[in-house]
């Protein structure tokens, strides 16, 4: 008997005949999402090391390099702080109010409107706020109450405001007319716009100052001495001519370590005050310094 032979089979073999067919993946190999979160993670680490200087920076140094605006002024830096510029920022007896138009500063008890800072010269001009509107406050302060941190500029001069005065007969220039000013029931008020120093053998100029030597109260002003000039040279001049001058102000001079400040500045600092140990700072970018920044 012949035994029939089966045709080839037309079809490809099968794939558990033929185990290399289908690739298997190595588990020892590491998977594709493997890879993404390491290279996520290395550009995270990359970015936050880039942006840690920014983040490293002195808190002092950074808050002391921003300026302020205070009423009409602006750009206001060191040696001014107020309630928006920490007082690590200025320095002692230069605290700003910024509550109006005008700034204002307090400097031994007495108030004064900040007309002007100018920071390159050091000058701040200044006009008494309790005279702005009278010239009878409640307080008699004189302006030559000035601590060591300021003196009067080269164009500053005194006026003084006398009242509860006896009747003034002669006039001389610089001598005011008389004026009411209901100060503590002495009404009669003059001011003297002049320094009569080198002439005490006038008789007028004597009776004129023995006169004021017996009015019951007196307060020493100050004035820019362009304001004053036309008030030394005017015959009885008014009590409104007064309240203009004082209104335009005078300049103050400040000493607040101001070569400390420009050594600590052109070394690329924010110039400071150390409330702790009572001293100036210099803020650099790491940490404070006692002057400068190194480097």
């Amino acid at each position: 008997m012949n035994k029939t032979t089966s045709p080839p089979s037309s079809h490809f073999p099968s794939p558990a005949s033929f185990p290399c067919f289908i690739p298997k993946m190595n588990p020892l190999l590491p998977s594709r999402s493997f890879f993404f979160f390491f290279f996520f993670l290395f550009v995270t680490l990359v970015l936050i090391l880039a942006s840690r200087p920014a983040f490293a920076m002195d808190e002092h140094y950074v808050n002391c390099g921003k300026t302020i605006s205070c009423g009409n002024i602006d750009n206001i830096a060191y040696p001014f702080w107020s309630s928006d510029r920490p007082e690590y920022c200025g320095f002692p007896g230069f605290e700003l109010n910024c509550s109006g138009t005008d700034p204002e500063i307090t400097i031994s008890l007495a108030t004064y409107q900040v007309l002007q800072i100018n920071e390159e010269s050091g000058v701040l001009t200044v006009a008494r706020a309790d005279y702005e509107d009278t010239l009878c406050p409640n307080s008699l302060i004189n302006t030559t109450r000035i601590p060591d941190l300021f003196e009067y500029s080269s164009d500053t001069l005194n006026i003084t405001l006398y009242c509860g005065c006896p009747t003034v007969s002669n006039q001389i220039k610089g001598l005011s007319n008389q004026f009411d000013c209901d100060m503590n029931g002495n009404p009669s008020c003059y001011y003297l716009a002049r320094n009569f120093s080198g002439f005490e053998g006038d008789p007028i100029v004597t009776e004129v100052t023995s006169s004021l030597g017996r009015c019951s109260n007196s307060v020493i002003l100050a004035a820019n001495k362009s304001e004053i000039g036309s008030l030394e040279t005017t015959v009885s001049p008014s009590s409104d001519a007064l309240m203009n001058a004082l209104s335009k102000g005078f300049g103050l001079v400040w000493n607040a370590n101001n070569n400390l400040c420009d050594r600590c500045t052109k070394s690329g600092g924010n110039c400071g005050y150390n409330t702790t140990y009572n001293k100036f700072s210099c803020y650099c970018t790491d940490k404070p310094y006692d002057t400068a920044c190194p480097g």
